[in-house]
């Protein structure tokens, strides 16, 4: 009996997800715990399993498209199985568009067949899941496809009439630039009632009714000049433009107050940028455009105040020389960031309301301490790379050794992009060791919604005042020493802490690693 595939719980955090990559083709065998795919998430990229063994029977959603979670992605069963009726998931698209696409997936629509044929309902005209997928969005009746062998219509089947109907030879774009010209007549056997694939994406995209677009008109003769132009005059979104699709689309923007849109100011939207012949303009990744959305967002959000703080960390790289080896012998890999979230434990222990979370109605402070390392990632060709976060959670239950075990594991799992969706959830504060990289003193951006962020330069020795008088006062006994230092950067959000909480936070962390002891 076959099986339907769906996505493995990913927490309350997660939307919606984005197919990244199929591993296993339709038609193709896998066995139950094989990689069947690759998904993404604002949060993580992972694989998702096969829940049992058997052949991939259909591909319910093809790479790139974005996913509601409790959709059907695929099904798994024996070889001879035929599935009369595949999945069909219609969510982001108005729902006439998308009765019209499953009918058309079915065989409703289609017409009588040649002398001796039947209807599809019938059994004689067969067309595989993703042929009738394929065709149902391009608005092509089944009828009208030839299939090679002269028996079930295929993917490249349906890929090679599609092909004829835009002409041989001939890119998405090419065929873009005279489409109005296409569509004046009909192609054979294509629905008007049903537009095309990109005019329905690019609709469903800015949130477009193209029953209101149309005005009357057969859907299928909108263009995506008709969507930009109806976009700009009656929705008010200026910055799109005939030239080119934006960067970033409005799915990916962060909210306006009171709104939908960019997250810069009213009125200052650039266009879309066209490359020079000097220039080469790179598309944002993935997650690029997720950072970017999310850093506006807290920008945009909280009112950010920066305090720092010098740590003498003589006695924590002491320690670390002394018990790095013991702890490799335990399976254990000693890194200094182990000690600063430890030390960053008794910070939020002093200063609860650090490791809380803003809200109109109050501060809603959490009971557990999980917090997030900032994981950079490798860089692309434009030398930019990415930044994840992964969380350890309940730390503050966690001696030293537990702490570098999970602070080893998630970076090493990060890097490898092993991450599971819940690895990067329900953190209450953040860490960024930009230091590793050199770096002296950053201003770090909080990850929303947690009210602050804490940020660790590179340490190097300085030369430092030792002295057991007061700080502003001369005495005989001072002399300079060349200390291992590092600074403290504190981002906090001011509508819940003030100078002084926050100030006080970052005492206990400095008190903790400037007087460290395995007993606390």
């Amino acid at each position: 009996m076959a099986t339907e595939v769906t996505f493995p719980e990913m927490g309350e955090e997660v939307e919606d997800v984005t197919i990244s990559r199929w591993l296993v083709g339709e038609g193709e065998h896998v066995n139950a715990g094989d990689p069947l795919l690759e998904i993404a998430t604002d949060k993580v990229d992972t694989e998702v399993p096969a829940p049992v063994s058997g052949t991939l029977l259909s591909v319910n959603f093809g790479e790139g498209e974005i996913v509601d979670l409790n959709a059907v992605i695929a099904v798994i069963g024996e070889a001879s199985e035929v599935l009369a009726d595949p999945p069909t998931d219609t969510a982001g698209e108005d729902d006439d568009a998308g009765r019209l696409a499953q009918e058309s997936a079915t065989g409703a629509l289609n017409a009588p067949q040649s002398e001796g044929g039947q209807d599809g309902l019938s059994g004689e005209l067969r067309a595989t899941p993703v042929a009738q997928r394929i065709a149902a969005e391009a608005g092509i009746k089944l009828s009208v496809i030839p299939s090679r062998d002269g028996g079930q219509i295929t993917k490249s089947d349906v890929e090679e009439f599609l092909q004829g109907l835009t002409g041989p030879g001939r890119t998405g774009q090419e065929a873009d630039s005279g489409e109005e010209k296409e569509i004046e007549g009909a192609s054979p056997g294509q629905d008007d009632s049903v537009a095309r694939l990109e005019v329905r994406r690019l609709a469903a995209t800015y949130d477009l009714d193209l029953r209101d677009v149309a005005q009357g008109r057969p859907l299928q003769t909108l263009t995506r000049h008709d969507l930009i132009a109806y976009a700009r005059s009656q929705k008010g979104l200026t910055h799109l433009t005939e030239a080119e699709y934006p960067a970033e689309p409005a799915a990916s923007r962060p909210q306006e107050a009171g709104g939908k849109g960019s997250g810069a100011p009213r009125g200052q939207e650039t266009p879309a940028r066209q490359a020079s012949s000097d220039e080469t303009l790179v598309p944002h990744s993935r997650m690029r455009q997720i950072i970017a959305r999310n850093m506006v967002r807290s920008a945009f959000t909280a009112p950010h105040v920066t305090t720092v703080h010098t740590v003498d960390m003589g006695t924590v790289t002491a320690h670390y020389q002394t018990n790095k080896a013991g702890f490799a012998q335990q399976g254990a890999r000693l890194t200094l960031t182990a000690y600063i979230v430890a030390a960053v434990v008794e910070g939020l222990r002093a200063v609860p309301a650090v490791n809380a979370e803003w809200t109109d109605e109050g501060l809603l402070l959490k009971r557990s301490i999980n917090i997030g390392m900032a994981v950079a990632l490798p860089a692309d060709a434009t030398g930019v790379g990415g930044l994840i976060v992964p969380v350890i959670h309940n730390v503050g239950e966690m001696n030293l050794t537990g702490i570098a075990r999970h602070v080893a594991d998630l970076a090493v799992k990060a890097r490898e992009n092993q991450l599971t969706s819940a690895d990067t959830q329900g953190g209450t504060f953040t860490l960024t060791n930009y230091g590793t990289s050199g770096s002296l003193f950053q201003t770090p951006v909080i990850l929303q919604p947690q009210v602050a962020i804490l940020g660790t330069g590179a340490i190097e020795k300085r030369p430092v005042v030792v002295s057991r008088a007061k700080p502003y006062e001369a005495s005989v006994d001072d002399y300079l020493a060349f200390r291992p230092m590092m600074d403290l950067a504190l981002s906090y959000d001011h509508r819940a802490l003030d100078g002084a909480s926050a100030d006080a936070f970052c005492a206990a962390v400095k008190h903790r690693l400037e007087n460290w002891s395995d007993s606390g």
